[in-house]
């Protein structure tokens, strides 16, 4: 846990291969966690998933597709997305690498401790 402010580089970050060439690198404070990640190309599989609480995505690199249930969206550079807690999505890269950053109102998120 934090306990003072904390200024760091995001390509510095220790990171973890949670599928093939998919980087996470978490940082987590006392209420809230960051997750910059990598998705290094197009042949990235990411299954459906869920998380516990709602997040945002800010893209800052690369082009992806979101997919829900019912829905896909295409973010690029500087888009934004905030998902709805327990919603099934997954991701795919259009333009790689995609380099984006999640940030989620918890400490933990069983879904990155593969």
């Amino acid at each position: 846990m934090v306990s003072c402010m904390l200024s760091f580089q995001l390509d510095s970050l220790s990171s973890k291969e949670i599928y093939k060439d998919v980087l996470v690198r978490l940082v987590h404070g006392n209420e809230l966690t960051m997750n910059y990640f990598e998705l290094k190309n197009q042949a990235v599989k990411i299954p459906f998933h869920t998380h516990p609480v709602e997040h945002l995505v800010v893209v800052l690199e690369g082009e992806m597709e979101f997919m829900f249930e019912d829905q896909k969206l295409i973010l690029k550079k500087k888009d934004c997305l905030f998902v709805p807690a327990k919603t099934r999505h997954t991701a795919r890269v259009i333009e790689d690498p995609v380099k984006a950053v999640e940030i989620y109102p918890v400490t933990e998120d069983e879904y990155y401790k593969r």
